[in-house]
């Protein structure tokens, strides 16, 4: 039995060594990179602009595909069940710590292990450019007159717009008709289309419309105006009453790995991915599209999306969207 038990612990020792030699020399091969969300959104945008600068010390090519559906759960159940060799990688935003709360999947961070929190921003509540809707204070109105009449454009429940119809309905007693798509690109479409009366959009996504004409801007979801369109006046400006809901309300983008990922591997994607995130042509397009390039990773990392998870299951929650209490997850009331 002696002689059983000593060759089971040499066995599991030869390899735990050759898994870590195998992350002493990764990669080897081509990485998989799954993005949570289709293409033209902040989240595909802001991957493929920070990966060709990471793959300089990477060493080899992170080959990028987008998998889309409910509200990136789809993605993110992709990469969970892959090995947690390194090899596929989850770029994704802050919304798998809603999933539970929501109802979606099982799955959060937790699952998952941050490799660089690249970005943080802020939502822009928009309208189409030949809306009668000309301001913020004309929007709460007329969905007050037209309780759960007006379209909002969202990327599914979860996702950024479906969170700032839910912050509206909880200050401002407002609701809405929520139509999904597929993340921001064809919301985007829509919205020029005049499909939709009204969406909350990334600032740097829906940046460059706004000073085309294309769509007009009516409040920042923030606590301070957003430099890049200084002149739409940010929410708490307009009603004071966001202020403490603000503190957690934006949206953060990322790269994880599936949890049990040796640690030497998820230091070189951190390596890699905040040299990209000093590199010159990022730092110009996260100004340009008013983003905070905030690049934590490990614990500050983790206790970043814990806070963030705690401000909005419980926003989400009070305001009766949720399908199940925080509690139940072990979620801490802020």
């Amino acid at each position: 039995m002696k002689i059983i038990e000593w060759s089971r612990l040499i066995l599991a020792a030869s390899l735990m060594a050759a898994g870590f030699a195998g992350a002493a020399d990764y990669p080897e091969r081509p990485i998989n990179g799954v993005i949570a969300w289709g293409a033209g959104g902040g989240t595909d945008t802001a991957t493929r602009l920070m990966t060709p600068i990471a793959e300089k010390i990477l060493g080899h090519s992170v080959i990028l595909a987008n998998r889309t559906g409910a509200t990136g759960a789809i993605a993110t159940q992709a990469v969970s069940t892959a090995p947690a060799d390194g090899y596929t990688v989850l770029f994704h935003a802050e919304n798998p710590q809603l999933y539970q709360v929501l109802g979606i999947s099982p799955l959060s961070y937790d699952d998952f292990e941050p490799a660089i929190l690249s970005v943080q921003g802020a939502t822009v509540i928009v309208v189409p450019k030949d809306s009668p809707i000309k301001s913020y204070d004309e929007l709460i109105k007329a969905a007050k007159a037209n309780p759960g009449k007006l379209s909002i454009g969202t990327s599914g429940v979860g996702g950024q717009p479906w969170v700032t119809s839910m912050l509206l309905k909880k200050i401002e007693g407002v609701t809405f008709n929520p139509v999904a798509f597929q993340g921001d690109g064809p919301l985007i479409t829509a919205l020029l289309g005049k499909q939709l009366d009204v969406s909350g959009l990334a600032v740097g996504v829906a940046m460059q419309y706004i000073k085309n004409g294309d769509i007009r801007a009516l409040a920042v979801m923030s606590n301070r105006p957003n430099p890049s369109i200084p002149e739409v006046p940010h929410i708490t400006q307009l009603n004071p009453a966001f202020t403490e809901s603000m503190k957690a309300s934006g949206f953060f983008y990322g790269v994880f790995v599936k949890k049990g990922t040796p640690q030497p591997i998820i230091d070189k994607l951190t390596e890699a991915y905040k040299f990209a995130l000093n590199d010159s042509k990022f730092i110009d397009y996260a100004t340009k599209s008013g983003l905070d390039v905030i690049g934590l990773s490990g614990k500050e990392a983790r206790d970043f999306v814990n806070n963030w998870r705690s401000q909005v299951s419980w926003l989400i929650h009070d305001a009766g969207a949720s399908k199940e209490s925080p509690e139940k997850f072990g979620i801490p009331k802020p």
